[in-house]
């Protein structure tokens, strides 16, 4: 496989991350500042894929509100409910990633599956507007006063307003699609490899913590999602209306979540963010073989 392919492999790159965090243990210093950084990046080059000139056709707003209530209503109560068979630190985590946006991922995995990728922007962009209400509350509601309320905003507005800002610039820029993917896949690698390595003593040392937040990374991605695919399958919902809604049940910004956690707290407390991001890679991995063969 060359370079470039393997550049351009969503799912190389991230595991990459994690396997080489594992090994060497991380940026031996600025930590916090650089996982910061490579979201910032990351969140920039993806949400040139929200055109907030396609949310305006008839009819997408009631889909968008439909796909709030199923990301913070359906899965955030699942993922709460899983937090809470954790200790407070790997609590807090499992709160964060409650509290959490949906992935921006969403927007080009529907385009990818075939489904509407109108509807994922319109729901992507009511779900970022949501967030700058929902996450400072639910963090704040659930952690209590070791959230510090200004530090979580100053980190929404560097993580989500400023990438949304720069992104429109970026869009000016005729920018080819391979160059974003590997930009964006270069970010997941830094990112992961950052939040892995921090964590590299409580991943090797605690193999039975491991395999319990996985259990329950299970649960959260694969879970979730097919349970919602099949019931709307039973319905028989076609593939390009449920597309969109499936993702949103089943996938959240681990990058934000793992991100925040450690500028907010200390480095364990990425550790389930960390974990569900393998999970979630998996998981588009099914759906892009299950789907192959569905209408």
């Amino acid at each position: 496989m060359r370079a470039s392919e393997v550049l351009q492999s969503h799912a190389i790159m991230m595991t990459l991350g994690l396997v080489v965090g594992l090994v060497i243990g991380g940026f031996p210093i600025m930590t916090k500042e650089i996982s910061m950084g490579a979201l910032a990046l990351l969140m920039t080059v993806s949400l040139t894929n929200v055109k907030l000139s396609e949310t305006q056709a008839k009819g997408l707003s009631r889909d968008a509100l439909m796909m709030l209530i199923l990301n913070y209503g359906f899965l955030t109560g699942i993922i709460l409910l899983l937090g809470g068979l954790f200790s407070d630190e790997l609590r807090w985590g499992w709160v964060l990633m409650a509290a959490a946006p949906s992935a921006i991922s969403i927007v080009p995995f529907t385009s990818i599956l075939g489904g509407s990728t109108a509807k994922a922007l319109v729901s992507t962009s009511a779900n970022y507007l949501a967030a700058l209400v929902l996450m400072p509350l639910i963090s704040l509601a659930l952690i209590g006063s070791s959230v510090s309320v200004s530090s979580l905003i100053i980190s929404l507005l560097l993580l989500i307003v400023l990438p949304m800002g720069l992104s429109r610039l970026l869009m000016l820029k005729d920018i080819e699609k391979s160059t974003k993917t590997i930009v964006t896949n270069l970010s997941f690698f830094v990112l992961i490899f950052a939040v892995a390595g921090s964590n590299r003593n409580a991943f090797l040392d605690d193999p039975a913590m491991v395999v319990f937040v996985s259990a329950a990374c299970l649960v959260r991605t694969f879970g979730t999602g097919y349970l919602t695919e099949f019931l709307l399958r039973y319905r028989g919902m076609p593939k390009a209306d449920r597309i969109h809604i499936v993702l949103f049940a089943s996938y959240k910004n681990l990058g934000l979540t793992a991100t925040l956690a450690i500028a907010l707290f200390e480095p364990i407390v990425a550790v389930p963010a960390t974990i569900c991001i393998v999970f979630e890679v998996l998981w588009i991995i099914s759906l892009l073989r299950y789907h192959s063969g569905t209408s």
